[in-house]
């Protein structure tokens, strides 16, 4: 059995979470709705899931969000897909 390290497994958890959003913006669009989440509900979500702290979630959203897959939106507590 080979041990993952902590950067795999990082990694690995950064994805799901996109993949995890990709798929609900993705059902949103085919019931005709906005591609949007409520930030502060999604990061409960995450941190429920996966048993990661608020501040890991938050850092994940935001490495998320500097590819380009998200637009995190503090002021009004959204997560959105990014118009192009």
């Amino acid at each position: 059995m080979v041990k993952k390290d902590g950067a795999e497994t990082r990694r690995e958890r950064i994805k799901e979470i996109a993949k995890m959003l990709q798929a609900g913006f993705h059902e949103k669009m085919e019931k005709g709705e906005k591609p949007e989440f409520q930030l502060s509900k999604f990061i409960t979500l995450v941190e429920f899931d996966y048993g990661l702290s608020r501040e890991k979630v938050i850092e994940y959203l935001e490495i998320i969000q500097g590819i380009g897959q998200i637009e995190i939106d503090y002021e009004n507590d959204k997560l959105r897909k990014p118009e192009f």
